[in-house]
Parts: C-alpha cells; sequence; structure tokens
C-alpha cells in the first residue's frame, strides 16, 4: 500500500475520491459530509483518531466583546448543537474534555 499511498496537500479528500483518484481516502467527517459521490463508511478506531478541539476567544481590543460573547454563548447551546452534530463534530459539554 506505500507505493499507492499519497497525501493531499490542498483538495479535500473526498473530492479526490469522488473524482474517482483514490479509492479510499481519511479526512474528518465534517470535511467529508457535504462532498457528494463518496461514502462514508465510519469512523477510525478511537485509538487512531485524532481530536481537533476549537476554542473561541475576544481580542482585548476588540471594539464590539459584547458581540463575540453573543456568539460563542450561541455556539455553545442548544439550538447550535443540532447543527454542529449534523455536520459531523461533537459537541463538548464546557467545562469537559475530549
Amino acid at each position: 500500500m506505500k507505493d499507492k499511498a499519497k497525501k493531499i496537500p490542498a483538495t479535500p479528500v473526498g473530492e479526490i475520491v469522488a473524482h474517482g483518484d483514490a479509492e479510499i481516502g481519511f479526512q474528518q467527517i465534517s470535511e467529508l459530509k457535504p462532498v457528494p459521490g463518496i461514502d462514508i463508511v465510519g469512523q477510525l478506531p478511537s485509538e487512531l483518531q485524532k481530536i481537533t478541539v476549537f476554542s473561541a476567544g475576544i481580542a482585548t481590543v476588540s471594539k464590539a466583546p459584547d458581540v463575540g460573547k453573543a456568539l460563542i454563548k450561541f455556539l455553545g447551546s442548544p439550538a447550535a448543537s443540532a447543527v454542529i452534530v449534523n455536520s459531523g463534530m461533537e459537541i463538548i459539554p464546557a467545562g469537559g474534555t475530549n
């Protein structure tokens, strides 16, 4: 398999698979879900997973810190969680760890 494997630097891996230039690809589920023409067969085993944690912050010089705080609060709300989960990401409760 080593001779057939290749790293894709710019094009989303799902697009490479959809176009038939590869038979299998590995990428974040949130990056694969919107690609037409591929089948997502599942996640890698947990011991092979590489978790990406997203965080938010507001610059101390922000001209609208309250707007930023409102967005961060919304992203952690039940109203946003369904969209986040549907996109292929997972919710970590406030104060939780992965």
